[in-house]
């Protein structure tokens, strides 16, 4: 059942509950429930499931601006060389992507997700703790960065299990036709609190002493993941039917076969992964030239950077509403595709001007589209999957992002080291151009021979299917 009002957060949160209503976390589907599919869900439970959902996102996303932005600088103030930074991004990028398909293999043949969701997550955020006494280690500043990047690459096996059940865990709990409205808006609140985390964190830095400041500024993601946890606790699971989830039996090769070859399916998945795959392996190949271009050839203070980023975010908080509006009503493609786009051009259009007001305006629209890539590729990974397929549709895709990110940013610095930063800039353009080529393969196109009014049928029909 739909949200029969519009979305807002009181909206979804002013309705009254009807006594006794909604005591189990867990909604088994009657047999009403399992002849209309997964788009049957009471309202009360949308609503409810909205709420929380929101609420530990929000928790969780605190916790990671206080810590993620800062763990390159943290590596550094342990006496990490470059290597040991680099590694800090690759190596959990690596662990993911060998983790991922194992990790839907564990989710798929469970019925219920959400233990497993409050399993893991609760051990990848509790990993943030032995973070903090690092500093104190007694040994040489060489070995204790290499302790950090082991139990960051540690964390990414969790974080990479629990990230599969939670996504095949609340593509169930929302209709398909209104995915887009509802994580738009879940994701303007969560990104705000992980703008405020990260200015929040900041600021403790600078003023607390090292190794003080880390110690304290692990300890408080820690809680913060505690209490995201405690929020997930209180959602309502929608269990999917036993039909679904008893195909999942399979063995990896032969449920990633079936991902790719599905007649309804397959095609449509295998050249969407292709084509954000291509756009990932972009950004990983520029991700270097960004503080090189600022600081060695700029010459941009840390405030100014600093700026950048934030105003990045905000932009990315405050378009999520906007693409979630446009992806009701033209749907995740046609979202996609513009984004993708402005995506592809940045780096070549980085570098028309070196003014500072320029790169503001530059770092607002590179905001604007990724807060449109996040909600569409999250719509889509779930709605390429066939029912009782999404744990290893999300595991697949995954595993090819986190392989581009681990293998790009090598081939990017020696891009670098050869041609100098300019034409690293235009052969990132390059690579992110050709992701368009491949996501074009799943644009509908209209041919002469159907009539216009045919032609829009069909089109509404595939945006309330795909979203």
């Amino acid at each position: 059942m739909a949200i029969d009002r519009g979305l807002t957060f009181s909206g979804l949160v002013s309705r009254r509950r009807r006594p006794g209503a909604g005591r189990s976390r867990m909604v088994q589907p009657g047999p009403q429930c399992r002849t209309m599919g997964r788009r049957a869900r009471p309202t009360s439970i949308i609503r409810h499931n909205f709420i929380f959902t929101t609420l530990e996102g929000m928790a969780t996303n605190t916790a990671f601006g206080l810590v993620n932005p800062f763990l390159g600088v943290y590596a550094i103030a342990l006496g990490a060389s470059s290597l040991f930074v680099a590694l800090l991004t690759s190596a959990p990028a690596l662990a993911n992507a060998l983790a991922f398909l194992p990790a839907a293999s564990l989710v798929e043949r469970r019925k219920a997700r959400l233990p497993m969701v409050l399993l893991w997550a609760g051990l990848h955020r509790m990993l943030y703790l032995p973070l903090a006494f690092i500093p104190f280690l007694p040994t040489i500043p060489g070995v204790k960065a290499g302790v950090l990047v082991a139990i960051v690459t540690l964390m990414s096996v969790p974080g990479a299990i629990s990230g599969v059940a939670w996504t095949a865990m609340v593509g169930d709990m929302f209709p398909e036709n209104r995915r887009g409205e509802i994580f738009g808006l879940r994701n303007m609140y969560v990104g705000l609190t992980g703008v405020l985390g990260t200015l929040a964190a900041g600021y403790l830095l600078d003023i607390v002493a090292f190794p003080v400041n880390y110690m304290l500024l692990f300890i408080v993601a820690t809680a913060f993941g505690a209490l995201g946890i405690a929020f997930m606790s209180r959602m309502r699971e929608v269990v999917p039917s036993r039909e679904s989830t008893a195909e999942a039996r399979p063995g990896l090769v032969s449920r990633m076969k079936d991902l790719l070859t599905d007649e309804e399916y397959g095609r449509k998945f295998k050249f969407f992964s292709l084509s954000c795959f291509v756009l990932w392996f972009g950004f990983g190949f520029t991700a270097a030239m960004w503080p090189i271009y600022h600081v060695e050839v700029l010459s941009l203070s840390n405030a100014t950077i600093g700026a950048f980023a934030t105003l990045a975010g905000i932009a990315t908080v405050v378009s999520s509403v906007y693409w979630g509006r446009v992806v009701s009503r033209r749907g995740n493609r046609v979202v996609l595709i513009i984004c993708m786009a402005g995506l592809a051009v940045f780096p070549a259009a980085y570098m028309l001007s070196r003014s500072v007001s320029y790169l503001y305006a530059m770092q607002a629209v590179s905001g604007f589209c990724m807060g449109g890539i996040n909600l569409a590729v999250f719509n889509l990974a779930l709605a390429y999957a066939k029912p009782g397929r999404s744990a290893s549709a999300v595991a697949v895709f995954n595993m090819m992002i986190n392989v581009a990110s681990f293998v790009a940013p090598f081939l990017g610095d020696v891009f670098y080291r050869t041609f100098g930063i300019e034409l690293t800039f235009y052969a990132g353009t390059c690579v992110r151009l050709v992701s368009l080529l491949l996501l074009s393969r799943i644009m509908d196109r209209p041919f002469r021979m159907i009539p216009r009014v045919q032609w829009a049928r069909r089109r509404r029909a595939a945006i309330s299917r795909e979203g």
